[in-house]
C-alpha cells in the first residue's frame, strides 16, 4: 500500500511539474496576436502599390524644388521619382531674362511639349504630390507633357511649386483644363523648411 501511495504522489508530482513548466512557456503575446516563440514574427504591412500608396512627382532641374520635396517624404509615406527631361536644362536654358533660351521660348510657345526621358508610373497610386518651380508665372510645358501622357484619373493630388516672389494660383488656373481633383496647392519660397511643409501638410 505505501508503495501504491508513494508512486502516486510521484505522477501527481510530475503533472504538476510539466503544467507549471507548461504556463512558464506561454507563446509571446504580440498586439492580441499568438506568435510562438519558435516563430518569426512577419515585418509590420508596409502600404503598396496595390493598396493605394502615395506618389512623389518632382521636376526639379536645379535641385532647390527636390530638396522641399524630400521634406514630404520624410513627412508621409510615399514612392518619389523625378520627372527627368529627355533634354538637360542647363544654366542658359533656364535663363528666362535670355529670349533665345529654352525657357523663354517655352513660355511664349505653350505647344511646346519637351519629351520626358524615364517611365513613369501611376498604377495603383491614390494621391500624387506634384511638385515643380513656377516659370513666367505658369506651369512649365514639361508638366503639361506629363498630364497629356498619363492618366491622372481618378487620382487626388497635390500641387506645390517654388517661386521666390510668384504663387501658385495662375499655375492652378493654368491646369483647369486637365480636369484634376486637386486637394490642394502651396507655393513655397526655395529656402522653405521641412516645419513649414510639415504645418502645411497639416493643414489638409
Amino acid at each position: 500500500m505505501k508503495k501504491f501511495w508513494l508512486l502516486t504522489t510521484l505522477l501527481f508530482g510530475s503533472f504538476l511539474f510539466a503544467g507549471c513548466n507548461f504556463l512558464n512557456q506561454q507563446p509571446e503575446v504580440i498586439d492580441d496576436c499568438v506568435i510562438p516563440e519558435d516563430c518569426v514574427a512577419e515585418e509590420p504591412v508596409v502600404d503598396d502599390v496595390e493598396n493605394g500608396k502615395s506618389l512623389i512627382l518632382v521636376f526639379s532641374p536645379t535641385g532647390n524644388t527636390k530638396r522641399i520635396a524630400t521634406f514630404i517624404w520624410e513627412i508621409v509615406e510615399a514612392d518619389f521619382t523625378e520627372i527627368i527631361p529627355a533634354q538637360e536644362y542647363t544654366d542658359e536654358d533656364r535663363n528666362w531674362r535670355n529670349e533665345e533660351s529654352r525657357t523663354f521660348k517655352e513660355y511664349k510657345d505653350p505647344s511646346i511639349r519637351p519629351e520626358i526621358q524615364n517611365e513613369i508610373t501611376l498604377d495603383g497610386y491614390d494621391t500624387i504630390y506634384l511638385w515643380y518651380p513656377i516659370r513666367f508665372g505658369i506651369t512649365p510645358n514639361i508638366i503639361l507633357t506629363l498630364l497629356e501622357n498619363y492618366d491622372f484619373a481618378g487620382k487626388t493630388v497635390v500641387l506645390f511649386c517654388t517661386s521666390e516672389h510668384v504663387w501658385i494660383e495662375k499655375s492652378v488656373e493654368y491646369l483647369e483644363s486637365y480636369n484634376l481633383n486637386i486637394l490642394g496647392s502651396r507655393r513655397f519660397a526655395q529656402d522653405a523648411t521641412k516645419e513649414d511643409v510639415q504645418e502645411w501638410i497639416d493643414s489638409l
